[in-house]
């Protein structure tokens, strides 16, 4: 990837071309990369390197960390800092992109502690303020950096006519009430449209996705690795922070084979593991630290992620030390504390206690989805697995997934350079609806007599609109008509429920086990004229029957979904969507 940026892309004629903008917002650290749509090409890409701050330890870096700290909590901070601005010993806030998932129901390999890390406050939220609220701020800087970037490579003049597509990676195993807080925090931060910027444009991928085509970008050609030939199954396996997951492909065509799994088994969860440590041998004595000592960018945790890249190498002491200012007594500080020294003593056999049962989480998920793709395609389909992500780049990660697979003789494992930077529908989608009637098939229980046309109906049955594990072109479409019997004493605010299924095959209704509901689409008709509908007198009063359609779009420009209530070809009344909370 280039480093620098092409004037003749950048520089001339801009109000005949875009700049596209990728941003990996990570749980961990943040990237952004952008290319001239004139130049759109890997190889033409700029990452940006130049963030701010003097904690990091090297001029260029090419992420930043996922941190903000507030100046109405540090005292000696005169405005709120980020990234690496945040000094070690202030009152920071991390780890918040998980916040954004938390209603999310856990999966078999979901670490169930992280969530109890997050109660504990290793992932905090300062008073008042939502995880919505932490992620724009820490976003709108991320978004006032790259402006400055790239006023630095053009004028600012050519940037002010220069339309910015922004595209944002998100886990592919996040709920959609995950991405729209995703959605509306990037929003928020400038990431939009806007009266001064009306032709900026914000879209969403899949972070496996966003991985494939630029990990692959290496296999494609001739290499010392091997190039990734037409037929061959690839498993991409996005090991990030937060989260680890599985993408299947084949054929160079980028076709995902099978829908991706995952689990929060990332490298956050190797920081849980260390924190229980910690907690489980030194008791209040650690768990009373604040979390400026301990957490996220204190000098303790900066010098366990060298330790954790480099864990796996052949060239690592025994013991190895953290500095740490805690009190202990002396009784307990000769064998994992130096208390002279204010250092913490953990040896590789603790590391190992460390990483394996999240490794082990990670090999479960690749097995699992190896025996999915033979099962699908009857035969063995997988003979690459090449690891992406953050956590990509650990040699003990590695190694485990080599002596898992590579002995096989049938399956090569590989990370791309920068693995950090390289980084199908997945669930059934729907409403329940009624439909008539029928004898002998639906039971009595779910049956209503229309008050519009007495006929007899059943209520719960599901109109799947989109099917998990089918591909659809970008900003597909989709109609289910909905039809409301309404009184003048009924509210105007029509609530539908849209459900969602992460099974393979996709009950009929929605009462079903697995069955879950993403939330309710609510149709105002607050300001729309009834008189268009038919309606019936009842019992001295009007009865309307509200017909209308329910227009739902699945694609990347919208983050997740757009609905919209239409009526005889014309939209009607506010259509939003409200998120069940877990």
């Amino acid at each position: 990837m280039a480093e620098s940026a092409d004037s003749t892309l950048l520089g001339v004629d801009a109000s005949h071309r875009k700049i596209i903008v990728g941003i990996d917002y990570g749980t961990t650290f943040t990237g952004a990369s952008y290319v001239s749509s004139r130049g759109l090409s890997l190889e033409n890409i700029t990452v940006i390197k130049t963030w701010p701050g003097n904690a990091r330890n090297i001029d260029t870096v090419s992420k930043t960390p996922s941190r903000i700290a507030y100046a109405t909590e540090n005292g000696k901070a005169a405005r709120d800092l980020w990234g690496y601005q945040v000094p070690p010993g202030m009152v920071a806030y991390s780890w918040t992109k998980l916040l954004l998932d938390k209603n999310t129901a856990l999966t078999a390999y979901d670490d169930t502690a992280l969530e109890e890390a997050s109660a504990a406050g290793i992932l905090r939220l300062p008073t008042g303020k939502s995880a919505v609220d932490v992620a724009a701020d820490y976003l709108t800087h991320i978004y006032q950096h790259i402006k400055f970037t790239l006023a630095r490579h053009i004028t600012q003049q050519d940037l002010d006519i220069t339309p910015l597509e922004f595209w944002f990676t998100v886990p592919a195993i996040w709920s959609d009430q995950a991405k729209n807080a995703t959605r509306t925090a990037a929003q928020r931060a400038g990431f939009w449209s806007s009266p001064d910027r009306p032709f900026d444009r914000l879209y969403f991928i899949s972070e496996p996705e966003a991985a494939a085509i630029t990990a692959l970008k290496k296999y494609t050609d001739e290499s010392i690795g091997g190039s990734v030939q037409v037929g061959d199954g690839v498993l991409i396996c996005d090991c990030g922070g937060g989260t680890v997951v599985g993408s299947l492909l084949l054929k160079l065509k980028f076709e995902e084979l099978l829908t991706g799994i995952g689990g929060k088994c990332g490298s956050t969860a190797i920081d849980r593991n260390f924190y229980k440590l910690m907690s489980h041998r030194f008791g209040k004595a650690f768990d009373n630290l604040p979390v400026s000592a301990k957490g996220p960018g204190s000098h303790f945790m900066n010098r366990f992620e060298v330790i954790k890249k480099d864990f796996g190498n052949s060239c690592f002491l025994d013991i190895l030390e953290l500095p740490l200012n805690m009190t202990l007594p002396k009784a307990k500080s000769s064998k994992h504390f130096d208390a002279d020294e204010r250092l913490v003593k953990i040896t590789s056999d603790d590391l190992r206690a460390i990483f394996d049962p999240v490794v082990n989480q990670i090999i479960s998920l690749v097995q699992r989805q190896i025996t999915d793709a033979r099962n699908f395609g009857g035969r063995e389909m997988i003979n690459r697995i090449i690891l992406v992500g953050g956590f990509g780049e650990s040699e003990y990660l590695r190694r485990a997934l080599v002596s898992t697979f590579e002995t096989t003789g049938k399956i090569a494992v590989t990370i791309p350079d920068n693995p950090q930077a390289a980084i199908r529908c997945r669930r059934h989608y729907g409403f329940d609806w009624a439909i008539d009637f029928r004898e002998g098939h639906d039971d009595e229980r779910h049956t209503y007599i229309d008050l519009f046309d007495g006929k007899k109906r059943v209520r719960g049955i599901m109109k799947w609109m989109i099917a998990k594990g089918e591909k659809y072109a970008e900003d597909y479409k989709q109609t289910v008509y909905i039809q409301w019997t309404h009184r003048k004493c009924d509210n105007l605010r029509k609530r539908d429920e849209f459900y969602a299924c992460d099974q393979m095959l996709a009950p009929e209704r929605s009462d079903d086990a697995g069955v879950y509901k993403v939330g309710s689409i609510v149709v105002d008709f607050t300001q729309v004229d009834l008189s268009q509908f038919a309606v019936q007198k009842k019992n001295g009063q009007k009865v309307y029957n509200l017909e209308y359609n329910i227009r739902v779009t699945f694609g990347a420009h919208y983050g997740l979904l757009k609905f919209e209530a239409t009526c005889q070809g014309k939209t009607i009344g506010k259509t939003s969507i409200e998120f069940t909370a877990t």
